[in-house]
């Protein structure tokens, strides 16, 4: 699942199930804030949260929860 930066807007300021993998492979999934979505030099787009920071080439589920 590749998101752009488009697509994962409409999910700002909303209380989200964020399914991702980690650098090694392992899936996790955590409620997440998202505060903004933004591009990142060097490292790429960034769903930007409450919790954590997650690269959008590794989300491979979000699911807003209101």
């Amino acid at each position: 699942m590749a998101l752009t930066i488009p697509e994962i807007r409409q999910f700002v300021g909303r209380n989200c199930a964020v399914t991702y993998m980690d650098r090694l492979g392992n899936e996790h999934s955590k409620v997440i804030h998202v505060h903004d979505v933004s591009f990142v030099p060097m490292y790429g787009a960034y769903l930007m949260g409450d919790v954590e920071d997650v690269n959008l080439e590794r989300v491979t589920g979000i699911q807003p929860l209101d």
